[in-house]
């Protein structure tokens, strides 16, 4: 379908550069390319500035216990050749552990994410838990070479060869300070990371015609989280639906290649999901079903299924009410000026928001979690796919709805992606100094000074660490607090029930999890004096309480 002018503008030379990029990556021949620079200053832009944003969040005290000390701990355990123990998840989430189990309980048993070993080394370099905000934001930095070599390759068909690169460097620029991004920033460290750096280049490889490459990232997927299985079984989807690539039909044999990986990958990403979820985390203590967030479905994946399929009004209500839902999807798509939504690419996502729409768990649906941006770079990637399926379809609906209307001129695909790429970059600005997007802070100098409540939490934690002396200790710790001394002593989540540490660190001044006010602490405080502690520390709502070892019975 594409036109003649198209055709010419291209030529041999992006046939070529074509062929040049669907062979294996060499770090030299990249080099060797006008763009590698540029590209490379995108990816580390990127890196900069969400890892400056998790940094800023974490100095501020703002990245709690839960996630961060929790991976800060399992990670730390893969770094001393141990299992992934989780001190935070042990005591504060038992219920959660199989009754009887005998066993510290491993992170594996929380969720399967074996990749996190990965970063293990980091720890031998660093034995700090921003190492790891650090991590991610490289990991969101990393996706950056894969979304501009689909950008370039994808719009090179449609216009030409500078613009298709003009476009391609918005277009990564506008991932890297995207919305989604900058929320999974701003709520500390998870493994989306992966997620995102690994579905960017499978689609991409995709894009390329490098099925092996696709596939190998694929079942990596399945290495980042128990529901990526879903995501892999969709992306055989797509490689059965799939007739061409980059408008080049697929001969016979490689067509009978896309059919047998991608009936490979549905069945395979299923099952893996399915035997995870039952047998794989109750061997490491998991409570089988305790993330099951669809009882207003059924009580598991089949009965879900066949209550969306049976009842599809029941299922439409439960999956834009409330509004919010509908709203976070808006915000998802609108930046990407809805073209993500014409594309097949799109497929691969449907199971993540699914699962979200349907949760009964409500920071499934908010903006200020980790979540949406599992989606970003499938969504970026899928929008300019969708453009170019947009600027393709123009003649057709030209020929048959407005017959007597003009031919566009040779330059109209130019302008074309010269208008979407400006409304792209406008949006992704917009979604950077709107409230309450985070990004815009690290550019103003108030949340990086310390004001009174954060110098004294820094107080607090000095006093901890300074009475812990080197060999550290055992602390029980507000979840704001916690992140700062998880490097240094063997940290629990403070909570309604006493653990029996000789240090515990509250505050009063904000609501912190899992407390509901102020008045869940102040009761803390209370008992804490009752049974023998002692006030070592207090400023501005900031509270350290120390049990001598000598109390009697302790």
């Amino acid at each position: 379908m594409t036109t003649a002018g198209t055709d010419k503008e291209t030529g041999s030379r992006a046939e070529d550069e074509e062929t040049a990029e669907s062979r294996p990556f060499r770090l030299a021949r990249l080099r060797r390319r006008p763009h590698w620079w540029g590209v490379a200053g995108i990816a580390l832009l990127t890196t900069v500035l969400q890892g400056a944003l998790g940094i800023e969040q974490y100095r501020n005290f703002w990245v709690g216990a839960y996630d961060l000390a929790i991976f800060d701990q399992g990670i730390r355990g893969y770094a001393d050749f141990g299992m992934p123990v989780s001190a935070v998840k042990d005591v504060h989430d038992a219920a959660q552990v199989i009754p009887g189990y005998g066993h510290a309980f491993s992170l594996l048993g929380d969720h399967f994410s074996p990749i996190l070993a990965l970063l293990a080394p980091l720890f031998w370099i660093w034995n700090n838990p921003v190492v790891l905000l650090i991590a991610q934001a490289a990991l969101f930095g990393a996706a950056v070479p894969s979304i501009w070599l689909f950008t370039r390759r994808a719009l090179r068909r449609i216009a030409p060869e500078r613009t298709a690169v003009f476009a391609a460097y918005g277009v990564a620029f506008a991932y890297g300070i995207s919305w989604p991004l900058q929320m999974a920033s701003q709520a500390g460290f998870h493994e989306v990371g992966f997620f995102t750096l690994l579905s960017a280049i499978m689609i991409e490889r995709y894009q390329a015609g490098k099925l092996r490459t696709a596939t190998l990232a694929a079942l990596a997927l399945l290495l980042v989280k128990e529901d990526t299985g879903y995501v892999v079984a969709a992306f055989g989807i797509l490689l059965l639906v799939t007739r061409q690539i980059n408008g080049v039909p697929l001969a016979r044999e490689a067509l009978r290649r896309y059919r047998l990986t991608g009936g490979a990958l549905v069945v395979g990403g299923v099952a893996v999901a399915y035997a995870v979820e039952n047998w794989w985390l109750p061997a490491f203590g998991g409570q089988r079903g305790y993330y099951w967030y669809y009882g207003q479905l059924g009580s598991n994946l089949p009965s879900a299924l066949w209550k969306i399929v049976s009842d599809p009004v029941y299922a439409y209500h439960l999956a834009t009410e409330p509004g919010v839902k509908v709203h976070t999807f808006l915000l998802l798509v609108w930046p990407l000026l809805f073209c993500c939504l014409l594309s097949p690419l799109s497929l691969t996502a449907v199971p993540l928001l699914a699962e979200r729409a349907f949760s009964s768990k409500s920071e499934h649906w908010n903006l200020d979690q980790h979540y949406n941006a599992f989606l970003a770079a499938i969504l970026f990637m899928a929008a300019v796919d969708g453009v170019v399926r947009l600027r393709r379809l123009a003649p057709v609906v030209r020929a048959r709805w407005f017959p007597r209307m003009r031919r566009p001129g040779p330059g109209f695909s130019k302008r074309f992606v010269q208008v979407w790429i400006a409304g792209i970059l406008v949006s992704a600005l917009v979604m950077v100094v709107q409230a309450p997007m985070p990004l815009r802070q690290i550019f103003s100098t108030g949340p990086w000074e310390s004001g009174p409540y954060v110098t004294a939490q820094n107080a607090a934690v000095a006093k901890v660490l300074g009475g812990m002396g080197s060999n550290g200790g055992c602390v029980e710790a507000d979840n704001d607090i916690a992140p700062h001394l998880v490097s240094r002593a063997d940290v629990l989540m403070l909570d309604a029930v006493p653990h029996g540490c000789p240090w515990v660190v509250l505050q009063t001044a904000t609501v912190s999890y899992p407390f509901s006010g102020p008045a869940g602490e102040q009761a803390r405080a209370q008992w804490l004096v009752a049974h023998g502690y002692q006030l070592v520390f207090s400023s501005n709502e900031v509270f350290v309480y120390h049990r001598p070892t000598a109390l009697p019975n302790q």
